[in-house]
């Protein structure tokens, strides 16, 4: 049994936007084995943060297996990138009925403070969200930006030529 010929059968990958921004894969998760704790209830995202890893992970879910088991390879990895401000990234989807993905990649001092929970951050230095519409996305966006309030420098940056999503 393969990843890829079941409970992966169904992904998009999102190019980084940046060079500094990782990229991200949605798995559409069958019906039958969705449910609370993926993103929409359906996507299980994956945090790549270069092609080495891609090639890695496209290996994992092409391996033969006796069992389904989670596509979590890179989940718990500890990430290669750092930031030193709180940066967000959209991920707008490439095709029609995939989710808008906002990424967070957070300083490893803010990471820190909130203890040792190995499902608050993925890889140590990401959280994300998936919404069904670009407004969804603005919107959910625009109040993180507000918990900052003065504070808040905001800055939007374009993304690389054929990538997806902003900074």
């Amino acid at each position: 049994m393969r990843l890829d010929d079941q409970l992966a059968a169904r992904r998009l990958l999102y190019t980084a936007p940046l060079i500094t921004a990782p990229a991200v894969m949605a798995i559409d998760i069958p019906a039958l084995l969705a449910g609370q704790g993926l993103a929409l209830g359906r996507y299980y995202i994956v945090v790549i943060e270069n092609d080495d890893e891609l090639a890695e992970f496209e290996t994992f879910l092409a391996a033969d297996r006796p069992a389904l088991c989670p596509p979590d390879l890179l989940d718990r990895r500890a990430a290669n990138r750092e930031t030193t401000a709180i940066s967000f990234f959209e991920f707008a989807p490439s095709e029609p009925g995939w989710p808008w993905i906002l990424l967070c990649h957070w300083p490893s001092a803010y990471a820190w403070a909130a203890g040792n929970d190995p499902d608050a951050f993925a890889r140590g230095a990401y959280t994300m969200e998936a919404f069904a519409t670009r407004e969804d996305f603005a919107s959910a966006l625009q109040s993180h930006v507000s918990v900052f309030g003065a504070h808040a420098e905001v800055r939007i940056i374009p993304p690389l030529s054929g990538a997806s999503g902003r900074a």
